[in-house]
């Protein structure tokens, strides 16, 4: 038996779980946890196709129950909420009041991650399919707009091309300290009172796998496939220990299907 607890995560929860391994393995000499990171769509393929996995964080539950349940997990447990927002590189400014007049503007270059491998890429997408919920017609000239950078299938965060915005979770851009401007609800994917409409759109990731679009829930869960299930556990509870809301997530704690901890 392979004696590491395999921990797989989205980059949204990276710096966190990286903090949880640093902890267990202070105590836990005789089985040390291991991390690996990537978009959240691409950790479940990699599940899929038969990598070590005892504890994976996904960051959209929607792709938990489209992809992993019933064959790759029972259950999981909604940690926290988050939002979309526009970050500005270099010396650039975006603000709340003025994000459609600088995105739209013929010069601006804007991006966001692979939405075939990356919640947070899909969800940059849906932030510009509801952007005709602000204003009729800003979606077709935001995504048609020549400056749109993200698409491309192959593209990884590393490879984008130049940019001067970018759209990405509120938490990142919090952490590294970046400029951002604030988005409408209706396209920040943050509330729950909203869902209804959210779920007007939808994202195709793969030809087997639509994403429905739905308040941004970040989860956890223990796939059936985990050799250290118990040890898993403890981890689990270890990183559910975490000040969610001091980080800037959207306070969210909810449970689907099995209890993951029992």
């Amino acid at each position: 038996m392979d004696n590491t607890l395999q921990i797989l995560t989205a980059g949204v929860a990276k710096e966190i779980i990286k903090d949880v391994v640093e902890k267990w393995n202070e105590t836990h000499d005789e089985l040390k946890a291991e991390m690996y990171s990537d978009g959240s769509v691409d950790l479940i393929r990699k599940i899929k196709a038969g990598d070590r996995c005892d504890v994976v964080v996904i960051a959209d539950d929607t792709i938990i129950k489209s992809m992993m349940i019933p064959d790759l997990a029972d259950g999981y447990i909604v940690f926290a909420g988050n939002r979309m927002v526009v970050t500005a590189k270099g010396e650039k400014q975006i603000t709340s009041e003025n994000w459609k007049e600088v995105l739209l503007a013929s010069d601006t270059k804007f991006a966001h991650k692979n939405p075939y491998a990356d919640p947070g890429g899909y969800r940059g997408v849906m932030a510009l399919m509801l952007a005709d919920k602000v204003e009729d017609g800003l979606s077709e000239k935001l995504i048609n707009h020549p400056g749109h950078i993200g698409m491309d299938p192959k593209l990884t965060l590393a490879t984008l091309p130049p940019h001067d915005f970018l759209f990405e979770y509120y938490t990142g851009a919090l952490g590294r300290g970046a400029s951002f401007a604030q988005l409408p609800e209706i396209m920040d994917q943050s509330n729950p009172d909203l869902a209804r409409e959210y779920a007007k759109i939808s994202f195709a990731v793969d030809s087997e796998n639509t994403v429905v679009c739905t308040p941004i829930s970040h989860a956890v869960t223990i796939p059936t496939v985990a050799v250290h299930k118990e040890a898993a556990k403890e981890f689990v509870k270890m990183f559910l220990q975490t000040d969610f809301k001091a980080l800037g997530f959207v306070e969210r704690n909810e449970k689907f299907g099995e209890d993951i901890l029992k």
